[in-house]
This record gives structure tokens, sequence and C-alpha cells, in this order.
């Protein structure tokens, strides 16, 4: 018990420095359409294990952002990686389907939303979901979204979801 005890704590610590340590970004114009088909590569043997349904639509197809591509890989690898879990886990899960979109709002300013069709997350968990160190896995250590929401604020941006019970979830970065 007492190494089981060593053992979250180091994981705690870890989990911890790494929230704590990330990088300054470095900004770069980036192809849209050229991050969303790397996300989903690096992601390329999940996706085949699972047999999801990964699509990307990017609009207008020239759509560029400002960003630093490998923090906006880890956000993107962790909002997907969550997405492919809760599909698994789904039990009245149809076919897995997970959309990357790309568009510019209203305002001009680029959006990237990651959509899923898993079993959603419920209302009263939605906004704690980005509270460091809370988790809803077993196995989880609270750190994935507060650091993605973290590198959102660092973009100058935010991240934000919208959910419904039984009907999946979609992730909103906002730049």
């Amino acid at each position: 018990e007492e190494q089981l005890a060593e053992f979250e704590l180091d994981a705690f610590v870890d989990a911890y420095r790494s929230f704590t340590d990330i990088p300054s970004p470095e900004f770069d114009v980036l192809d849209a359409e050229a991050l969303l088909n790397n996300v989903r590569s690096l992601l390329r043997a999940q996706i085949e294990e699972q047999s999801l349904d990964v699509s990307i639509t990017v609009d207008p197809p020239d759509l560029t952002l400002t960003a630093d591509a490998d923090l906006l890989d880890q956000l993107l690898i962790n909002l997907a990686l969550n997405a492919l879990q809760a599909i698994e886990e789904d039990p009245d899960a149809e076919q897995g389907r997970i959309e990357f979109r790309a568009y510019v709002d209203r305002r001009s300013r680029p959006v990237i939303q990651v959509e899923d069709n898993g079993p959603g997350i419920p209302e009263d968990v939605q906004e704690k979901i980005f509270v460091p160190f809370f988790t809803t896995k077993e196995d989880g250590s609270g750190i994935g979204l507060s650091l993605s929401r973290q590198i959102m604020r660092l973009h100058g941006g935010r991240l934000s979801v919208r959910s419904e019970e039984g009907e999946g979830a979609v992730f909103t970065l906002r730049f």
C-alpha cells in the first residue's frame, strides 16, 4: 500500500510538472488542413484498431492560423485520445466517429473543433473537466484538459466544450 501511495505521488508530481512546465509558444503560420492531417496520421494506429471514421473539414481550404505547432499537436491529440476513449467505453456506440473541423468565425478568427459521437459528458461535469487533477477516468491524471486550456490561453484563445449525454461532445478552440 505504501508503494502504491508513493507511485501515485510520483505520478501526481510528474503530472504537475508537465502542467507547470509548458514552454512559451513559438508562433508560426500553420496550414490548418496540414495540421489536422498530421494529427490524424499520428493517431493512425488507434484509429485503425477501433475502426473509427475520422474526417477533416477545412473551410476555406487554405485556412491558416498563427500558433505553436507542437503545442497544438499536443492539445489536439489529447482531445482526440479522450474522444477515442469515450467512444471505446460507450456500450451503446455504433460506428465511432471523430470529426475535425477548421473554419473562420463571424469575427474572421480561426476556429478548430473536435467532435465525437461518444456517450457525451454530463452537464454537471462539463466545467469541472478543465480543473487541474479532476478526472472521471480510473487511471486519469486530470491534467490533459487543464493543460489543453492553458495552451489555448498561451495562444490568446480559449477552449470550451458543448455536450449532451448520449449525443457526443464538441470541443472548440477559438484563436
